[in-house]
């Protein structure tokens, strides 16, 4: 699935931030792995939820191999690896959601690209 980043703003070589349909982020992240502690936050948010809801910001970290493609002011991620580095709880509750509770709502989306050799570095750091 693409993941389309509205208004996106490039910072810098590896930065963009944007904004971003809570349905799109709830289909995206449906098959994630949460772990159980996160999914017990993502009952409190889903609860309160349901009285509104309210924007915030999440922060993705994507494989060095995503592709991107430009249309606008919008970027288009494609077959990328995602990694949800804040704000996992509130995507889990949106992932629970149905589209039609989240039509006309946006997250605000930051998203990190990785490169090949920062990618190596992690690896060199886990052992």
């Amino acid at each position: 699935m693409k993941l389309r980043l509205q208004q996106a703003i490039q910072e810098n070589e590896y930065y963009f931030r944007g904004f971003v349909r809570m349905a799109d982020l709830a289909e995206l992240f449906r098959e994630y792995p949460f772990e159980e502690e996160t999914l017990e936050k993502a009952a409190i948010h889903r609860r309160s939820i349901e009285h509104g809801i309210s924007s915030f910001t999440v922060t993705l970290r994507a494989m060095p191999d995503t592709g991107r493609t430009t249309e606008g002011e919008d970027l288009f991620f494609e077959d990328a690896m995602w990694e949800i580095r804040d704000g996992k709880s509130r995507v889990a509750a949106l992932s629970r959601m149905t589209e039609e509770e989240l039509d006309g709502h946006e997250a605000e989306v930051k998203i990190f690209l990785l490169t090949k050799e920062k990618m190596e570095n992690m690896e060199q750091n886990r052992f």
